[in-house]
């Protein structure tokens, strides 16, 4: 997938995971790669995903940025806390942001990864320059956009009742092979704690609300995405007052391909031009 090898880009991917801690017995499992005096984006993993699979963003990691991957509570390493919105993730990295030093950053949002992209850019604009979403899941808080989401909306079910929800969905016919891999085994961590709280809190209020975000947001989706609806993300990102909504006519909602493609495209063009006139688009 990205340019070049796995290979050539391993000396400088490979990282130890680390840990910050917050409200004193919790913990956030991240990991970093590339340069470490790269300019920094931060990345918000999908629904089924692990911060180990460091090869999604080879393209980054060899135009010499520092790849920041933080793992959600309940998924890999970071603690299962109960989180009361999508909001409060800003509260938790706002102490990564902290122990990292960082003035300025991008973000990286994948799928379900999205509406945490938008909490950190609405709690910190003047450290986010870019906001980048690449098949986001939507802004489900709002009842428009809601009422073309093809699922079942649970806003009452308690998150015991997630997890089996999201093990029957997700991990009920797995393979020997299926466990090992990265993505699988991190996200099944805690009973499937992250995945039940994501699940969750999507369709709740939000805490803020996207068109109080002033930063420039990239988005991309396909018109034939099987997972979130179309429509459903053009209408998010009519909520978003600084969105460039990118649209294929035909793609997944996600293939490692798909996503070098859209870095490729998206990313690569604006990636340490710190001095370029800001000419956003809106559909």
């Amino acid at each position: 997938m990205g340019v070049g090898s796995k290979a050539q880009t391993q000396g400088r991917a490979k990282s130890m995971k680390k840990s910050v801690r917050y409200k004193i017995e919790n913990a956030i499992s991240y990991a970093e790669y590339g340069d470490k005096n790269g300019f920094p984006i931060l990345i918000n993993h999908g629904l089924i995903a692990s911060i180990d699979d460091y090869d999604l963003f080879e393209r980054l990691i060899q135009l010499g940025a520092r790849v920041i991957c933080i793992a959600r509570p309940g998924y890999g390493g970071s603690s299962p806390y109960q989180m009361s919105s999508i909001g409060e993730w800003a509260d938790l990295v706002s102490v990564l942001i902290d122990e990292l030093g960082l003035s300025q950053f991008d973000i990286l949002g994948i799928s379900s990864g999205a509406p945490y992209s938008y909490a950190i850019a609405y709690r910190f604009p003047d450290k986010v320059r870019n906001i980048y979403i690449f098949s986001g899941i939507p802004a489900l808080y709002d009842e428009e956009v809601i009422s073309h989401w093809p699922y079942e909306v649970k806003r009452d079910a308690s998150l015991a009742e997630m997890e089996v929800v999201a093990h029957e969905l997700f991990f009920s016919k797995l393979t020997r092979e299926d466990l090992e891999r990265n993505d699988i085994r991190d996200s099944l961590m805690n009973h499937c704690f992250g995945i039940a709280q994501d699940l969750s809190l999507r369709c709740r209020d939000w805490g803020f609300r996207l068109h109080d975000i002033s930063g420039h947001v990239y988005a991309q989706h396909s018109r034939d995405d099987e997972a979130v609806p179309f429509v459903t993300a053009l209408l998010t990102s009519k909520l978003l007052p600084n969105c460039r909504f990118d649209v294929k006519d035909h793609g997944e909602h996600f293939s490692a391909t798909a996503l070098d493609d859209f870095i490729k495209a998206v990313i690569v063009g604006n990636f340490g031009d710190e001095t370029r006139e800001d000419n956003i688009l809106s559909l």
